[in-house]
Protein backbone atom coordinates (compact mmCIF):
# COMPACT_ATOMS: atom_id res chain seq x y z
CA UNK A 1 0.00 0.00 0.00
CA UNK A 2 1.25 3.21 -0.79
CA UNK A 3 0.64 6.28 1.10
CA UNK A 4 -0.78 9.47 -0.04
CA UNK A 5 2.40 10.82 -1.92
CA UNK A 6 2.86 7.60 -3.93
CA UNK A 7 5.51 6.61 -1.35
CA UNK A 8 6.35 2.90 0.51
CA UNK A 9 6.78 2.52 4.22
CA UNK A 10 9.14 0.56 5.96
CA UNK A 11 6.97 -0.05 9.19
CA UNK A 12 7.72 -2.19 12.71
CA UNK A 13 6.24 -5.51 12.38
CA UNK A 14 4.54 -4.73 15.66
CA UNK A 15 1.80 -2.85 15.35
CA UNK A 16 1.76 -2.26 19.08
CA UNK A 17 2.86 1.09 20.12
CA UNK A 18 5.95 1.48 22.34
CA UNK A 19 6.55 3.26 25.30
CA UNK A 20 8.42 6.40 24.71
CA UNK A 21 10.78 5.35 27.34
CA UNK A 22 11.88 1.80 25.51
CA UNK A 23 11.51 3.59 22.36
CA UNK A 24 14.43 5.85 23.51
CA UNK A 25 16.52 3.10 24.67
CA UNK A 26 16.31 0.86 21.75
CA UNK A 27 17.46 3.48 19.51
CA UNK A 28 20.31 4.19 21.55
CA UNK A 29 21.34 0.42 21.84
CA UNK A 30 20.66 0.05 18.18
CA UNK A 31 22.58 3.18 17.59
CA UNK A 32 25.50 2.45 19.53
CA UNK A 33 25.23 5.88 21.32
CA UNK A 34 26.55 6.12 24.51
CA UNK A 35 25.16 9.36 25.93
CA UNK A 36 27.24 9.33 29.21
CA UNK A 37 30.16 8.73 26.92
CA UNK A 38 32.47 11.95 26.32
CA UNK A 39 33.55 12.68 22.51
CA UNK A 40 37.06 12.30 22.12
CA UNK A 41 39.80 13.05 19.29
CA UNK A 42 41.47 9.48 18.28
CA UNK A 43 44.94 9.24 18.14
CA UNK A 44 46.46 10.25 14.79
CA UNK A 45 49.07 7.25 15.87
CA UNK A 46 46.19 4.87 13.79
CA UNK A 47 48.04 6.26 10.61
CA UNK A 48 50.63 3.87 9.45
CA UNK A 49 52.83 6.72 7.88
CA UNK A 50 52.04 9.90 10.59
CA UNK A 51 55.55 10.58 11.90
CA UNK A 52 57.05 9.48 8.60
CA UNK A 53 54.65 12.93 6.99
CA UNK A 54 54.94 15.14 10.14
CA UNK A 55 59.05 14.94 10.12
CA UNK A 56 58.87 15.44 6.71
CA UNK A 57 56.92 18.53 6.73
CA UNK A 58 58.51 19.95 9.64
CA UNK A 59 61.64 19.60 7.86
CA UNK A 60 60.52 21.44 4.74
CA UNK A 61 59.55 24.51 7.56
CA UNK A 62 62.80 24.56 8.90
CA UNK A 63 64.89 24.75 5.48
CA UNK A 64 62.67 26.68 3.64
CA UNK A 65 61.32 24.75 0.73
CA UNK A 66 58.93 25.28 -1.28
CA UNK A 67 55.76 23.18 -0.22
CA UNK A 68 52.35 22.77 -2.33
CA UNK A 69 48.91 21.73 -1.12
CA UNK A 70 46.24 20.38 -3.89
CA UNK A 71 42.66 19.36 -3.09
CA UNK A 72 39.19 18.89 -4.03
CA UNK A 73 36.52 21.11 -5.52
CA UNK A 74 33.78 20.17 -2.81
CA UNK A 75 33.52 21.24 0.87
CA UNK A 76 34.92 18.25 2.39
CA UNK A 77 38.22 19.27 0.03
CA UNK A 78 38.07 22.80 0.31
CA UNK A 79 38.01 22.12 4.33
CA UNK A 80 41.01 19.68 4.20
CA UNK A 81 42.85 22.44 2.13
CA UNK A 82 41.72 25.38 4.47
CA UNK A 83 43.13 23.10 7.82
CA UNK A 84 46.65 22.50 6.24
CA UNK A 85 46.86 26.02 4.89
CA UNK A 86 46.42 27.77 8.84
CA UNK A 87 48.92 25.25 9.95
CA UNK A 88 51.48 26.45 7.54
CA UNK A 89 50.42 30.04 7.98
CA UNK A 90 51.02 29.71 11.75
CA UNK A 91 54.75 29.01 10.70
CA UNK A 92 54.90 31.66 8.58
CA UNK A 93 54.63 29.54 5.54
CA UNK A 94 52.54 30.58 2.10
CA UNK A 95 52.10 27.40 0.10
CA UNK A 96 51.48 27.10 -3.61
CA UNK A 97 47.75 25.94 -3.07
CA UNK A 98 46.02 24.49 -6.40
CA UNK A 99 42.38 23.65 -6.35
CA UNK A 100 41.10 21.90 -9.84
CA UNK A 101 37.86 23.77 -11.26
CA UNK A 102 35.29 21.43 -12.11
CA UNK A 103 34.43 22.15 -16.01
CA UNK A 104 38.48 23.22 -16.91
CA UNK A 105 40.21 20.43 -14.76
CA UNK A 106 37.73 17.87 -14.03
CA UNK A 107 38.48 15.87 -10.75
CA UNK A 108 42.07 15.41 -9.24
CA UNK A 109 45.31 15.26 -9.86
CA UNK A 110 45.86 15.49 -14.01
CA UNK A 111 48.86 16.19 -15.89
CA UNK A 112 48.71 19.75 -16.28
CA UNK A 113 48.48 20.20 -12.85
CA UNK A 114 51.62 18.12 -12.17
CA UNK A 115 53.55 20.42 -14.46
CA UNK A 116 52.25 23.14 -12.48
CA UNK A 117 53.90 21.84 -9.49
CA UNK A 118 57.20 21.26 -11.42
CA UNK A 119 57.27 24.58 -13.01
CA UNK A 120 56.62 25.91 -9.19
CA UNK A 121 59.58 24.09 -7.85
CA UNK A 122 57.87 22.47 -5.37
CA UNK A 123 60.17 20.02 -3.23
CA UNK A 124 57.35 18.78 -0.89
CA UNK A 125 53.16 18.37 -2.27
CA UNK A 126 50.61 17.64 0.00
CA UNK A 127 47.21 16.44 -1.02
CA UNK A 128 44.01 16.67 0.43
CA UNK A 129 41.16 14.67 0.14
CA UNK A 130 42.42 13.40 -2.56
CA UNK A 131 45.30 11.85 -4.84
CA UNK A 132 45.15 7.84 -3.58
CA UNK A 133 44.50 7.09 -6.85
CA UNK A 134 46.69 10.03 -9.02
CA UNK A 135 49.47 6.90 -9.53
CA UNK A 136 50.86 8.15 -12.57
CA UNK A 137 51.13 11.65 -11.70
CA UNK A 138 52.85 10.86 -8.48
CA UNK A 139 54.60 8.57 -10.27
CA UNK A 140 55.93 11.95 -12.33
CA UNK A 141 56.18 14.29 -9.69
CA UNK A 142 58.73 12.45 -8.02
CA UNK A 143 60.68 11.38 -10.91
CA UNK A 144 61.05 15.18 -10.51
CA UNK A 145 62.79 14.95 -7.10
CA UNK A 146 59.16 16.51 -5.41
CA UNK A 147 58.53 14.05 -2.21
CA UNK A 148 54.16 13.71 -2.59
CA UNK A 149 52.26 13.21 1.32
CA UNK A 150 48.76 11.94 0.02
CA UNK A 151 45.80 12.23 2.50
CA UNK A 152 42.95 11.07 1.46
CA UNK A 153 39.71 8.73 2.35
CA UNK A 154 38.46 7.69 -1.18
CA UNK A 155 38.73 4.02 -2.28
CA UNK A 156 41.87 2.62 -3.56
CA UNK A 157 41.55 1.58 -6.92
CA UNK A 158 44.89 -0.17 -8.33
CA UNK A 159 46.78 -0.38 -5.15
CA UNK A 160 48.52 2.58 -3.45
CA UNK A 161 50.96 5.18 -4.96
CA UNK A 162 54.45 5.67 -4.71
CA UNK A 163 54.07 8.42 -2.39
CA UNK A 164 56.66 9.89 0.17
CA UNK A 165 54.15 9.33 2.80
CA UNK A 166 50.27 8.28 2.87
CA UNK A 167 47.62 9.33 5.17
CA UNK A 168 45.02 7.07 4.67
CA UNK A 169 42.42 5.05 6.45
CA UNK A 170 43.31 2.21 4.60
CA UNK A 171 46.77 2.19 5.65
CA UNK A 172 45.87 2.31 9.66
CA UNK A 173 44.25 0.58 12.01
CA UNK A 174 41.33 3.46 12.23
CA UNK A 175 38.28 2.10 13.91
CA UNK A 176 35.32 1.99 11.28
CA UNK A 177 33.75 3.99 9.96
CA UNK A 178 36.70 5.74 8.63
CA UNK A 179 36.46 9.68 8.86
CA UNK A 180 35.78 12.28 5.23
CA UNK A 181 39.36 13.97 4.06
CA UNK A 182 38.88 16.74 6.56
CA UNK A 183 38.76 14.86 8.97
CA UNK A 184 41.93 13.05 8.01
CA UNK A 185 43.70 16.30 7.29
CA UNK A 186 42.62 17.25 10.99
CA UNK A 187 44.77 13.96 12.01
CA UNK A 188 47.44 15.77 10.54
CA UNK A 189 47.10 18.95 11.59
CA UNK A 190 46.72 17.47 15.49
CA UNK A 191 49.71 15.15 14.88
CA UNK A 192 51.98 18.51 13.68
CA UNK A 193 50.76 20.50 16.48
CA UNK A 194 50.98 17.75 19.40
CA UNK A 195 47.52 17.91 20.01
CA UNK A 196 47.39 21.96 21.23
CA UNK A 197 47.40 25.33 19.41
CA UNK A 198 45.94 28.75 18.98
CA UNK A 199 42.91 28.68 17.43
CA UNK A 200 42.01 25.04 17.54
CA UNK A 201 38.39 25.67 17.73
CA UNK A 202 38.35 26.75 14.00
CA UNK A 203 40.09 23.64 12.81
CA UNK A 204 37.77 21.62 14.70
CA UNK A 205 35.24 23.57 12.87
CA UNK A 206 36.23 22.87 9.60
CA UNK A 207 37.01 19.30 9.73
CA UNK A 208 33.13 18.55 11.48
CA UNK A 209 31.62 20.69 8.31
CA UNK A 210 33.58 18.33 5.88
CA UNK A 211 32.34 15.36 7.49
CA UNK A 212 29.09 16.04 7.61
CA UNK A 213 29.36 17.55 4.32
CA UNK A 214 30.63 14.39 3.15
CA UNK A 215 28.03 11.96 4.64
CA UNK A 216 30.39 9.91 5.97
CA UNK A 217 28.74 7.83 8.79
CA UNK A 218 28.03 9.94 12.02
CA UNK A 219 29.39 7.28 14.34
CA UNK A 220 32.34 6.40 16.26
CA UNK A 221 35.03 8.82 16.02
CA UNK A 222 33.67 10.76 13.25
CA UNK A 223 30.57 10.89 15.89
CA UNK A 224 32.66 12.41 18.29
CA UNK A 225 34.54 14.66 15.68
CA UNK A 226 31.29 16.23 14.94
CA UNK A 227 30.09 16.83 18.54
CA UNK A 228 33.91 18.44 19.50
CA UNK A 229 33.13 20.38 15.95
CA UNK A 230 29.93 21.85 16.60
CA UNK A 231 31.04 22.97 20.53
CA UNK A 232 34.06 24.20 18.70
CA UNK A 233 32.21 26.46 16.12
CA UNK A 234 29.73 28.04 19.00
CA UNK A 235 32.87 29.27 20.70
CA UNK A 236 34.68 31.04 18.05
CA UNK A 237 34.27 34.84 18.82
CA UNK A 238 35.24 36.37 15.46
CA UNK A 239 36.75 35.78 12.11
CA UNK A 240 35.58 34.04 8.71
CA UNK A 241 33.78 30.96 10.34
CA UNK A 242 32.04 33.15 12.99
CA UNK A 243 30.62 35.34 10.92
CA UNK A 244 29.20 32.42 8.11
CA UNK A 245 28.17 30.90 11.17
CA UNK A 246 25.69 34.00 12.18
CA UNK A 247 24.58 34.63 8.95
CA UNK A 248 23.44 30.59 8.60
CA UNK A 249 21.99 30.82 12.04
CA UNK A 250 18.26 30.03 12.55
CA UNK A 251 16.55 32.87 14.67
CA UNK A 252 19.05 32.65 18.43
CA UNK A 253 18.83 28.32 17.99
CA UNK A 254 22.07 26.69 18.56
CA UNK A 255 24.12 25.60 15.32
CA UNK A 256 23.05 21.52 14.75
CA UNK A 257 24.79 18.84 12.53
CA UNK A 258 21.16 19.39 10.21
CA UNK A 259 22.60 23.50 9.59
CA UNK A 260 25.73 22.20 8.56
CA UNK A 261 24.45 19.94 5.66
CA UNK A 262 21.74 22.42 4.92
CA UNK A 263 22.88 25.75 5.83
CA UNK A 264 26.81 26.18 5.43
CA UNK A 265 27.87 23.42 3.26
CA UNK A 266 25.95 24.01 0.24
CA UNK A 267 27.70 27.71 0.41
CA UNK A 268 31.05 25.99 0.29
CA UNK A 269 30.07 23.58 -2.32
CA UNK A 270 28.32 26.44 -4.61
CA UNK A 271 31.77 28.05 -5.23
CA UNK A 272 32.93 24.51 -6.94
CA UNK A 273 29.32 24.09 -8.46
CA UNK A 274 28.66 27.90 -9.63
CA UNK A 275 32.28 29.02 -10.08
CA UNK A 276 36.03 28.30 -8.66
CA UNK A 277 36.58 26.03 -5.22
CA UNK A 278 38.93 28.76 -4.67
CA UNK A 279 36.07 31.03 -3.86
CA UNK A 280 35.16 29.13 -0.85
CA UNK A 281 38.81 28.46 0.00
CA UNK A 282 39.40 31.98 0.81
CA UNK A 283 36.03 32.91 2.24
CA UNK A 284 36.41 30.25 5.47
CA UNK A 285 40.22 31.13 5.48
CA UNK A 286 39.65 35.24 5.21
CA UNK A 287 35.62 36.22 4.87
CA UNK A 288 35.50 39.14 3.20
CA UNK A 289 33.88 39.92 0.10
CA UNK A 290 33.84 35.68 -0.58
CA UNK A 291 31.50 35.63 1.93
CA UNK A 292 29.04 37.29 0.42
CA UNK A 293 30.07 35.63 -3.28
CA UNK A 294 29.62 32.00 -1.56
CA UNK A 295 26.07 33.27 -0.61
CA UNK A 296 24.84 34.48 -3.64
CA UNK A 297 26.47 31.50 -5.63
CA UNK A 298 24.65 29.26 -3.51
CA UNK A 299 21.03 31.42 -4.55
CA UNK A 300 21.91 31.34 -7.94
CA UNK A 301 22.30 27.38 -7.38
CA UNK A 302 18.44 27.14 -5.42
CA UNK A 303 17.21 28.34 -8.35
CA UNK A 304 19.11 27.40 -11.29
CA UNK A 305 18.80 23.45 -9.71
CA UNK A 306 15.00 24.17 -9.17
CA UNK A 307 13.99 25.49 -12.16
CA UNK A 308 15.74 22.48 -14.29
CA UNK A 309 14.55 19.77 -11.41
CA UNK A 310 10.92 21.68 -12.19
CA UNK A 311 11.13 20.83 -15.82
CA UNK A 312 12.86 17.15 -15.71
CA UNK A 313 10.17 16.07 -13.20
CA UNK A 314 7.34 17.26 -15.79
CA UNK A 315 9.33 15.25 -18.42
CA UNK A 316 8.99 11.97 -16.49
CA UNK A 317 5.38 12.50 -14.65
CA UNK A 318 3.52 13.04 -17.82
CA UNK A 319 4.69 9.77 -19.26
CA UNK A 320 5.02 6.40 -17.64
CA UNK A 321 7.27 7.06 -15.40
CA UNK A 322 10.50 4.45 -16.74
CA UNK A 323 12.72 2.11 -14.21
CA UNK A 324 15.77 3.89 -14.85
CA UNK A 325 15.60 7.95 -15.77
CA UNK A 326 18.15 9.51 -17.88
CA UNK A 327 18.19 13.34 -18.90
CA UNK A 328 21.03 14.75 -20.96
CA UNK A 329 20.76 18.35 -21.90
CA UNK A 330 23.64 20.84 -22.88
CA UNK A 331 21.92 23.65 -20.55
CA UNK A 332 22.67 21.16 -17.32
CA UNK A 333 25.50 22.85 -15.86
CA UNK A 334 28.43 20.71 -14.67
CA UNK A 335 28.14 21.90 -10.95
CA UNK A 336 24.12 20.71 -11.13
CA UNK A 337 24.03 17.75 -12.88
CA UNK A 338 24.71 15.23 -9.32
CA UNK A 339 22.00 17.39 -7.18
CA UNK A 340 19.12 17.03 -9.85
CA UNK A 341 19.82 13.33 -10.31
CA UNK A 342 19.42 12.88 -6.40
CA UNK A 343 16.32 14.92 -6.42
CA UNK A 344 14.86 12.81 -9.06
CA UNK A 345 15.96 9.65 -7.13
CA UNK A 346 14.15 10.98 -4.06
CA UNK A 347 11.17 12.23 -6.03
CA UNK A 348 10.73 9.04 -7.72
CA UNK A 349 12.49 6.29 -6.10
CA UNK A 350 14.36 5.28 -8.91
CA UNK A 351 18.06 5.07 -9.98
CA UNK A 352 18.80 8.40 -12.56
CA UNK A 353 21.43 9.48 -14.68
CA UNK A 354 21.65 13.15 -15.53
CA UNK A 355 24.41 14.75 -18.12
CA UNK A 356 25.43 17.81 -19.39
CA UNK A 357 26.52 17.13 -22.57
CA UNK A 358 28.47 19.26 -25.37
CA UNK A 359 26.97 17.83 -28.42
CA UNK A 360 29.68 15.09 -28.51
CA UNK A 361 30.53 13.79 -25.02
CA UNK A 362 28.25 13.66 -21.94
CA UNK A 363 29.48 13.79 -18.37
CA UNK A 364 26.92 12.53 -15.69
CA UNK A 365 26.03 12.15 -12.59
CA UNK A 366 24.27 9.11 -11.38
CA UNK A 367 22.43 8.44 -7.94
CA UNK A 368 19.98 5.12 -6.83
CA UNK A 369 17.98 4.10 -4.57
CA UNK A 370 19.56 1.32 -1.88
CA UNK A 371 17.90 -1.15 -4.19
CA UNK A 372 20.15 -1.13 -6.75
CA UNK A 373 23.91 -0.40 -6.72
CA UNK A 374 24.24 1.95 -9.55
CA UNK A 375 27.82 1.28 -9.96
CA UNK A 376 28.05 -2.42 -10.60
CA UNK A 377 25.43 -1.48 -13.36
CA UNK A 378 27.66 1.20 -15.02
CA UNK A 379 30.24 -1.90 -14.90
CA UNK A 380 27.82 -3.69 -16.61
CA UNK A 381 26.93 -2.12 -19.15
CA UNK A 382 30.46 -0.52 -19.43
CA UNK A 383 30.84 -0.81 -23.17
CA UNK A 384 28.72 2.22 -23.62
CA UNK A 385 31.34 4.31 -21.33
CA UNK A 386 34.53 6.02 -21.74
CA UNK A 387 35.28 5.79 -18.08
CA UNK A 388 32.71 5.32 -15.16
CA UNK A 389 33.76 4.96 -10.95
CA UNK A 390 31.36 5.28 -7.99
CA UNK A 391 29.43 3.52 -5.31
CA UNK A 392 26.75 2.30 -4.88
CA UNK A 393 24.43 5.04 -4.72
CA UNK A 394 26.33 8.00 -5.72
CA UNK A 395 28.28 7.65 -9.41
CA UNK A 396 30.02 9.41 -12.21
CA UNK A 397 30.35 8.87 -15.74
CA UNK A 398 31.38 9.79 -19.47
CA UNK A 399 29.91 8.32 -22.67
CA UNK A 400 29.90 9.28 -26.10
CA UNK A 401 26.95 11.48 -26.97
CA UNK A 402 26.19 8.87 -30.17
CA UNK A 403 25.91 5.58 -27.51
CA UNK A 404 23.28 7.60 -24.92
CA UNK A 405 20.71 5.70 -26.29
CA UNK A 406 22.00 2.43 -26.46
CA UNK A 407 23.14 3.36 -22.56
CA UNK A 408 19.96 3.64 -21.40
CA UNK A 409 18.46 0.65 -23.15
CA UNK A 410 21.04 -1.08 -21.52
CA UNK A 411 20.97 0.27 -17.79
CA UNK A 412 16.97 0.18 -18.18
CA UNK A 413 17.52 -3.63 -18.86
CA UNK A 414 20.05 -3.87 -16.20
CA UNK A 415 17.80 -2.54 -13.85
CA UNK A 416 14.95 -4.43 -14.38
CA UNK A 417 17.06 -7.59 -14.20
CA UNK A 418 18.57 -6.86 -10.60
CA UNK A 419 15.57 -4.92 -9.25
CA UNK A 420 12.17 -5.72 -8.15
CA UNK A 421 9.72 -3.01 -9.70
CA UNK A 422 7.77 -3.02 -6.12
CA UNK A 423 11.03 -1.70 -4.60
CA UNK A 424 10.96 1.68 -7.01
CA UNK A 425 9.23 3.88 -5.37
CA UNK A 426 10.32 6.70 -2.56
CA UNK A 427 10.65 4.67 0.82
CA UNK A 428 10.32 6.03 3.96
CA UNK A 429 11.00 3.80 7.09
CA UNK A 430 9.81 4.50 10.62
CA UNK A 431 12.04 3.99 13.38
CA UNK A 432 8.86 2.57 15.97
CA UNK A 433 5.35 2.78 16.00
CA UNK A 434 4.44 5.57 18.98
CA UNK A 435 0.65 6.83 20.80
CA UNK A 436 0.24 10.31 20.09
CA UNK A 437 0.03 10.65 24.08
CA UNK A 438 3.70 9.63 24.83
CA UNK A 439 4.97 12.61 22.52
CA UNK A 440 5.89 14.35 25.74
CA UNK A 441 8.17 17.68 25.71
CA UNK A 442 10.30 15.46 27.91
CA UNK A 443 10.77 12.80 25.81
CA UNK A 444 11.64 15.45 22.79
CA UNK A 445 13.93 16.90 24.93
CA UNK A 446 15.99 13.16 25.87
CA UNK A 447 15.76 12.19 22.34
CA UNK A 448 18.34 15.19 21.10
CA UNK A 449 20.61 12.59 23.02
CA UNK A 450 21.00 10.73 19.73
CA UNK A 451 22.24 13.96 17.96
CA UNK A 452 23.82 14.74 15.99
CA UNK A 453 21.92 13.66 13.00
CA UNK A 454 23.73 12.71 10.01
CA UNK A 455 24.79 9.75 7.95
CA UNK A 456 24.10 6.49 9.60
CA UNK A 457 22.54 8.33 12.48
CA UNK A 458 19.27 9.93 10.68
CA UNK A 459 16.40 12.03 12.77
CA UNK A 460 14.35 9.58 14.24
CA UNK A 461 10.87 9.18 12.18
CA UNK A 462 7.61 7.83 14.05
CA UNK A 463 4.59 5.65 13.15
CA UNK A 464 1.48 7.03 14.58
CA UNK A 465 -1.90 5.24 13.46
CA UNK A 466 -5.64 5.70 13.38
CA UNK A 467 -5.57 9.20 13.53
CA UNK A 468 -8.11 12.52 13.19
CA UNK A 469 -6.61 16.04 11.98
CA UNK A 470 -7.65 18.08 14.09
CA UNK A 471 -8.30 22.25 13.71
CA UNK A 472 -6.72 21.45 10.00
CA UNK A 473 -6.10 24.46 7.40
CA UNK A 474 -3.82 25.59 5.05
CA UNK A 475 -0.75 27.70 5.78
CA UNK A 476 1.97 29.53 3.91
CA UNK A 477 2.44 31.96 0.92
CA UNK A 478 0.22 29.57 -1.55
CA UNK A 479 -1.40 28.08 1.50
CA UNK A 480 0.34 24.87 0.10
CA UNK A 481 1.25 23.51 3.86
CA UNK A 482 -0.60 21.79 6.69
CA UNK A 483 -1.17 22.95 9.91
CA UNK A 484 -3.21 21.02 12.18
CA UNK A 485 -3.38 19.38 15.84
CA UNK A 486 -3.39 15.63 16.64
CA UNK A 487 -4.44 14.03 19.73
CA UNK A 488 -3.49 18.27 21.09
CA UNK A 489 0.02 18.54 19.84
CA UNK A 490 0.38 21.20 17.17
CA UNK A 491 1.48 19.55 13.84
CA UNK A 492 2.73 21.02 10.20
CA UNK A 493 2.81 18.78 7.25
CA UNK A 494 5.10 20.70 4.35
CA UNK A 495 2.90 20.57 1.23
CA UNK A 496 0.25 18.38 2.29
CA UNK A 497 -2.75 21.50 2.56
CA UNK A 498 -4.59 18.95 -0.13
CA UNK A 499 -4.37 15.90 1.18
CA UNK A 500 -5.72 16.13 4.37
CA UNK A 501 -9.13 15.84 5.63
CA UNK A 502 -10.94 16.22 8.94
CA UNK A 503 -13.61 13.55 7.87
CA UNK A 504 -10.67 10.56 7.19
CA UNK A 505 -8.68 8.76 9.37
CA UNK A 506 -4.87 8.34 8.96
CA UNK A 507 -1.48 6.63 9.43
CA UNK A 508 1.03 9.46 10.16
CA UNK A 509 4.82 9.50 9.63
CA UNK A 510 6.28 12.39 11.72
CA UNK A 511 9.39 13.96 13.66
CA UNK A 512 9.18 15.09 16.91
CA UNK A 513 10.38 18.34 18.28
CA UNK A 514 9.89 21.21 20.70
CA UNK A 515 8.36 24.44 19.85
CA UNK A 516 9.58 27.50 22.19
CA UNK A 517 7.19 30.29 22.15
CA UNK A 518 7.22 33.19 24.95
CA UNK A 519 9.24 30.79 27.16
CA UNK A 520 6.57 28.18 26.36
CA UNK A 521 7.68 24.62 25.51
CA UNK A 522 5.36 22.34 23.44
CA UNK A 523 5.74 19.03 21.89
CA UNK A 524 5.32 19.39 17.81
CA UNK A 525 5.13 16.91 15.11
CA UNK A 526 6.64 17.36 11.37
CA UNK A 527 4.54 15.13 9.28
CA UNK A 528 6.77 13.61 6.96
CA UNK A 529 3.54 11.57 5.18
CA UNK A 530 0.68 10.24 5.46
CA UNK A 531 -1.84 7.56 4.61
CA UNK A 532 -5.37 6.18 4.75
CA UNK A 533 -5.86 4.37 7.68
CA UNK A 534 -6.82 0.33 6.81
CA UNK A 535 -10.17 -0.23 7.26
CA UNK A 536 -11.08 2.93 8.57
CA UNK A 537 -14.84 3.16 9.21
Amino acid sequence: MLSLTQKRWIVPETKVPIHSSHILARLLAERGINPNEHPEIISPSVFDDIEKATTRIQKAIEQHEKIGIFGDYDCDGVTAVAQLVRYFRRKGVTPFVRLPHRVKDGYGLHSGIVQEYIKKNISLLITADTGVTSVKEIDVLSAHGIDVIVTDHHNVLDGFPHAYAIIHPARSNHPLPHPSGSGVAFSLVYALEDGEWDDMYSDLALAMMGTVADLVELKGANRALTELGLVALERISSGPLATLRDRCRQKDLPFHSQDIAFRIAPRINAAGRMGAADIALRAVLDGGDDLDTINTLNEERKVITKDLLDSVVDTFTDTETPAMLMSISEEYPHGIVGLIAGRLTEHFGRPSLVAHSDGETCVASLRSPPCYNIAEGLSRCSEHLLRFGGHAQAAGCTFLFSNADALSQALLQDVLTHTSPELLHPTLTADAEISACDITVEFCEKLTMLEPYGQGNTEPSFLIRDIRLQNLRACGKENTHLQCRISGIQAIGFNMAELASEIEKYDILAKVNINEWNGNKTAQLKIVDMRLTVNSE
